[in-house]
């Protein structure tokens, strides 16, 4: 189940999010002065990829938000499951969110 990580923050702004990630560690700004690198990443997300980080709750595996997502957008997700894995990979390898397994009690009812 992925989950979102506590210092991205983000802002809704209707039909598109934007993710905020500060970099506020000492080699960070170290970097920002002697390159003048960015203290703040801002992401903007498109309509599906707003739709899907909006979906992740922590609670939810893939499969459930694949299925939420085309409720809501319909045939604009297709090929579904091939771009929300994809999407998904890129925020963990984005360091955006991370997986957890689901509780015990959730695996009783699988």
């Amino acid at each position: 189940m992925p989950v979102k990580k506590k210092h991205v923050h983000w802002v809704d702004e209707g039909e598109i999010i934007k993710l905020k990630i500060y970099r506020n560690h000492w080699y960070d700004a170290l970097m920002h002065r002697l390159f003048k690198t960015p203290l703040e990443i801002t992401i903007d997300l498109d309509k599906v990829g707003s739709e899907v980080w909006r979906l992740i709750n922590g609670e939810d595996d893939i499969k459930t938000i694949g299925l939420k997502l085309k409720e809501r957008l319909g045939d604009e997700v297709e090929p579904l499951f091939p771009r929300l894995v994809t999407f998904v990979t890129y925020l963990y390898n984005g360091n955006l969110i991370y997986y957890k397994k689901p509780d015990l009690k959730d695996k009783e009812s699988l």
